[in-house]
């Protein structure tokens, strides 16, 4: 029989709204007898104070979380360099219980680990020996091979492909259908534009694209 575990969403876009539906459709790797139920969401922006999203309420500020100590969290903000942001402000104010979150749908072995505060989204297979990071977000339908490891707060939009043997800094951004080459390093803080196809090792905090892709811009440090 399984039982409900409190959860509450922080940020209010459309990835919130993404989230609300994944947790239904989730397990706890930590707890596989548990069921998600959302509580509710929390987001800085006062115009969103009072409403709702998929019937789920706004129920107050993100550093409102400390009300709601007998829940869980996830934050549900796309970039890495936000989420970041917004995880150290909680943990500014004390321990907090973050959420795992991983689609029923997804296919992984035994071997995979995947670190507090992260999403795997419906369709992604996870091969083996694969290690991600604290709040990461692997999103539709990606594809990770063996022996991938990533740091923290890494953002794989949809449809993406990273071959075996790849180390991806923290804070890196994969956008949506870009395949990443075996073997790789990609620096902390870096952007991979969408579609992009990257064959050589990437610096840090670079934004990087085409096919094959190439550094066109230096980003803030991450």
């Amino acid at each position: 029989m399984s039982r409900k575990k409190s959860l509450i969403i922080v940020g209010g876009g459309g990835l919130c709204r993404e989230v609300i539906w994944l947790a239904g459709e989730c397990f706890d790797p930590g707890d596989p007898s548990a069921d998600w139920r959302v509580k509710g969401v929390l987001d800085d922006t006062p115009e969103k104070q009072g409403q709702s999203y998929c019937n789920v309420p706004v129920i107050g500020t993100i550093m409102d979380w400390e009300k709601f100590q007998d829940c869980y969290f996830v934050v549900a903000i796309g970039s890495p360099r936000g989420r970041r942001s917004v995880v150290e402000r909680m943990l500014s104010q004390g321990d907090v219980n973050f959420a795992t979150l991983v689609h029923r749908s997804v296919r992984k072995s035994e071997f995979v680990t995947i670190g507090g505060g992260s999403i795997v989204t419906a369709g992604c297979i996870l091969t083996t020996q694969i290690t991600f990071g604290m709040h990461t977000i692997c999103n539709l339908a990606s594809t990770i091979g063996h022996d991938v490891v990533t740091g923290d707060y890494c953002t794989l939009a949809p449809h993406v492909a990273v071959s075996g043997n790849v180390t991806i800094g923290d804070g890196v951004e994969v956008g949506t259908g870009a395949i990443i080459i075996e073997k790789l390093k990609l620096g902390k803080g870096c952007f991979v534009g969408a579609g992009a196809v990257v064959s050589k090792d990437l610096p840090e905090d670079t934004l990087a694209v085409g096919c094959p892709a190439r550094s066109i811009k230096t980003l803030p440090a991450f």
